[in-house]
């Protein structure tokens, strides 16, 4: 008899430990999966009433996430703290497109989206570094973004002529011929000479330097040529003063320009 209650109770035991406790995201506080992820902080999942969800296995229907279809359902864990913890599946009506999420007690630390088997956007983190790409269905590479404590720190995509990556880190934005890794142009804002603010570099196809520009403080700017020669502007109240140098430095020509003006018709 009592063998027969042990079983019994390990019958129940793994019965519970297997069933799967259903709910609605409408049960929920304002619960959206991948809601500011990129704060990585831990995403509390509790009831409308503030009660946390007990431990144990859960399948969700989405009835607030998107506007169409209400059919989504997720799959989870609850641990024994009351936070999503390990791997998140869904189920979702068109079974070529499969989404997984990651949590690490209640964190979301990465989601993967497939399209008939490839990864078309993917979201984690990295070392505090926040990162979301997205690939064409393909495979090709699309776009990227970095982010650090919720502040944009890089970032690539395709412009109507070519690649444009921004690297705040770095204070530089460049633009690429096309799809290649040729520069067309590069503007920076830090690690510049002295006294020096802004700096944009243009390039042709074969990689050559066309010009170089360097703004300062206070109205002057520098154009470096193809040739290293290059002329000195001010911005005085008369207009510019242009001065021209030798690739080697020398002193050519001074002359003032006047302000370009707009003519009325």
């Amino acid at each position: 008899m009592k063998l027969k209650i042990y079983i019994l109770s390990l019958l129940m035991i793994a019965f519970c430990a297997k069933a799967q406790i259903s709910i609605k995201q409408s049960d929920l506080q304002d619960f959206s999966i991948g809601k500011e992820m990129e704060k990585h902080e831990p995403q509390h999942i509790l009831y409308k009433d503030g009660k946390k969800l007990a431990p144990g296995k859960y399948i969700m229907l989405m009835d607030e996430e998107g506007e169409n279809d209400k059919t989504v359902k997720s799959l989870f864990e609850v641990n024994v703290s009351g936070n999503i913890d390990g791997e998140m599946n869904f189920e979702i009506p068109d079974k070529n497109f499969v989404v997984k999420a990651l949590y690490k007690d209640g964190v979301l630390i990465r989601i993967d989206k497939k399209l008939n088997g490839t990864l078309i956007e993917t979201s984690y983190f990295d070392q505090d570094i926040f990162y979301e790409k997205q690939f064409e269905t393909n495979g090709d590479f699309k776009s990227e973004s970095r982010a650090k404590d919720g502040t944009l720190i890089y970032s690539k995509s395709m412009n109507l002529s070519g690649w444009d990556v921004q690297d705040d880190i770095k204070g530089t934005r460049t633009f690429y011929y096309g799809k290649t890794n040729k520069i067309e142009s590069r503007t920076s804002t830090k690690n510049l000479e002295k006294d020096a603010t802004w700096m944009e570099e243009k390039f042709d196809e074969k990689g050559t330097l066309i010009n170089k520009e360097i703004k300062y403080g206070e109205g002057k700017k520098k154009i470096i040529k193809k040739d290293n020669s290059y002329e000195i502007m001010i911005d005085t109240n008369k207009g510019y003063q242009i001065s021209e140098y030798s690739a080697k430095g020398k002193l050519l020509k001074t002359y003032m320009a006047a302000y370009p003006t707009m003519s009325i018709q």
